[in-house]
């Protein structure tokens, strides 16, 4: 997962982070969100979509869950100053698997 969400968990979350590099940023996104979706997905972009696969092996730890995912979209959203495709496709993506779940 990105470091910032370690931040922000060790801070009890009261803490929001500085993203100095918003294209790396988000490609830490990307990788952590390929590494906990569920194999059947290919772990690659563009990600496979299924409307009758099994969310079960969907790997988000830790009592915060997805909610550290949408913290992340909001961070990277906050550091960019136009919205970009990739920021787009990676919120179209979650919004699909949590409407999937």
């Amino acid at each position: 997962r990105p470091q910032a969400v370690g931040d922000w968990v060790g801070r009890a979350r009261n803490y929001t982070p500085t993203i100095e590099d918003v294209d790396e940023f988000g490609q830490e996104f990307w990788t952590w969100w390929i590494d906990i979706n569920p194999v059947w997905r290919e772990k690659k972009r563009p990600m496979l979509r299924h409307d009758e696969s099994s969310w079960s092996c969907m790997d988000y730890k830790g009592q915060n869950g997805l909610l550290n995912v949408l913290m992340v979209l909001k961070w990277w959203r906050d550091a960019l100053e136009v919205v970009s495709p990739d920021w787009e496709e990676a919120v179209n993506d979650v919004t699909w698997v949590l409407q999937k779940m």
